[in-house]
């Protein structure tokens, strides 16, 4: 990992003098009077932006300019207004600070994102889902069938339906399934495959925990029926109420099936003994060397915060867990003010939002006051929803601030929107999915992962791009679909993954790594087809 880490921060630094000398970024290569990727980009970014209108300033807009690749950073957007913002100002952070500055600090920030979304997979968003699977009596593969996949699903939904037209949410969601697929599913295949080398036992497979079959063919099979379904009508061109209502029926048969066919045993959750141990992240480390006590006083206050957002759901309750679960109402209430861009202004007129805020408080002070260390609360069912629920939200927030500052960078770039819903848009709806099915894999749990990897996708097939359907032909309107070739040839590479996935599941003893590796390949290809397309296109315009 601190490898990998190296290389990323010494590529950081080195891209912009790398492509300097190679890649040669000039400015002539927008032909006058053509409209230029940025200018697409830039229709995404503000509905407000007329077409042809260039994002960039006069001296990179200008033909017949030689520019640098740090001259193309510099050459910042006359109004970083239009270009939406997260945590950070991105926008401005490239325009007002050098490249070969502002390049490896963004590297550094993503590399952070990235451990926290990691981090907060494992430890915050995995033990609610262990609770309540426990509670409601859900095998591995159901609770990763429903909780999973609809906790992962939301980024989905949401970019779904806030595309500009149908067709490009129809290609973020079969985008999304082929990143899904590929990145994700290949990395529970080398997860798995890697336990079998780590044991000393020769016969190892025997030791790495077996998986339920039936119940992930079962959603390939579900999900390939889905995207064959959603084929059949972009060849058609026409898509009615009717045909938008069978895609959300076909997910009520899929969970049926899954249903019928698992009889895995349901979670159980061994009794905790002894006394509560500290919270992870909140005690330094007993043994270890001055680095990791330098990581741990650095990365103490992230844990802080979220402990903050996320209450604790190990079965344990004392001092330092009754404090965070009481005051996680109201730092929920006011982390999703922030995350929505709601002002001050708008909490103290609503009165949805001053109710809500009256049941935090009242929330926070009963679980503050009227509950006794070492006994758990009557609302400590309430608690570990609470904690399901900011879990997730924090995981869209990360997800979110990550495809934020990729979009930026692809701005100042002038990558097309094309490029950007075949990419990064499924790169950061795909994270969420991605860290859980690693979490879940780590702590043993791979029915769920490997059940969650099909039916995440299938959730957003069926789900979110159905009920997009539904909205939109709910007034009796016939929506026509044109030139969705892309989306045709983007939809068979997602159906080609979902079948080289279940093969490497079902014949991991006799795959091992090729299974990896030919999903790795798989979407490797993809991008080579996504980046000659975009060529083709530049070429005939």
């Amino acid at each position: 990992m601190r490898c990998w880490i190296f290389l990323l921060l010494l590529g950081g630094v080195g891209v912009p003098r790398w492509c300097d000398q190679l890649l040669g970024v000039t400015a002539s290569a927008v032909q006058p009077g053509a409209t230029d990727a940025s200018a697409l980009v830039r229709m995404h970014w503000s509905q407000a932006a007329h077409a042809g209108d260039s994002l960039l300033s006069p001296a990179l807009a200008a033909p017949n300019e030689d520019l640098t690749f740090a001259q193309l950073f510099s050459a910042a957007p006359v109004d970083c207004v239009s270009v939406s913002h997260g945590f950070l100002d991105y926008c401005h952070l490239i325009q007002h600070i050098q490249p070969y500055y502002s390049i490896p600090l963004l590297v550094l920030w993503v590399l952070l994102l990235l451990w926290l979304l990691n981090d907060t997979a494992e430890v915050y968003f995995v033990p609610p889902l262990r609770y309540w699977s426990a509670r409601l009596r859900l095998s591995p593969c159901l609770a990763g069938a429903t909780l999973v996949a609809v906790g992962n699903g939301a980024p989905d939904l949401v970019m779904t339906a806030l595309a500009p037209t149908t067709l490009e949410s129809l290609h973020i969601v079969i985008c999304d399934t082929v990143c899904i697929l590929c990145v994700a599913g290949g990395a529970v295949v080398y997860l798995r495959a890697r336990a079998q080398l780590e044991t000393k036992d020769p016969r190892s497979m025997s030791e790495v925990e077996p998986l339920n079959g039936s119940t992930y063919v079962a959603g390939a099979a579900w999900l390939g029926l889905a995207l064959a379904y959603l084929l059949g009508l972009l060849v058609s061109s026409q898509i009615n109420l009717g045909a938008a209502l069978v895609m959300p029926t076909m997910y009520i048969g899929f969970m049926v099936t899954l249903s019928y066919l698992d009889n895995g045993a349901p979670f159980e959750v061994e009794p905790v003994m002894g006394p509560a141990p500290m919270l992870p992240g909140l005690a330094p480390p007993k043994e270890g060397g001055v680095g990791e006590t330098i990581w741990w006083a650095l990365t103490m206050p992230t844990y802080v915060l979220r402990w903050m957002l996320v209450p604790p759901s190990d079965f344990y309750w004392d001092r330092t867990r009754r404090i965070f679960a009481s005051a996680s109402p109201v730092a929920l209430l006011v982390f999703a003010l922030w995350s929505s861009g709601a002002g001050f202004r708008w909490f103290v007129t609503s009165s949805w939002s001053m109710a809500f805020a009256v049941l935090a408080i009242a929330l926070s002070t009963v679980l503050l006051l009227c509950s006794e260390d070492g006994h758990l609360p009557r609302l400590y069912p309430l608690t570990t929803l609470l904690a399901k629920v900011s879990s997730v939200l924090l995981l869209l927030a990360i997800a979110r601030e990550l495809t934020v500052c990729f979009k930026t960078v692809c701005l100042f770039l002038g990558v097309s929107r094309f490029v950007l819903e075949s990419t990064v848009v499924p790169w950061g709806n795909s994270l969420g999915d991605l860290v859980t099915a690693v979490a879940m894999v780590r702590q043993g749990q791979s029915e769920a992962a490997a059940t969650a990897l099909f039916a995440a996708p299938l959730f957003n097939v069926l789900v979110s791009a159905g009920l997009t359907l539904i909205l939109t032909t709910s007034h009796g309107q016939v929506i026509a679909l044109e030139d969705a070739m892309g989306q045709l040839k983007a939809g068979a590479v997602a159906i080609v993954a979902c079948v080289v996935l279940l093969g490497a599941l079902n014949f991991e003893k006799q795959v091992g790594w090729l299974g990896t590796f030919s999903l790795a390949g798989l979407y490797l290809l993809f991008m080579a087809s996504v980046v000659v397309s975009e060529l083709r296109g530049s070429a005939l315009a």
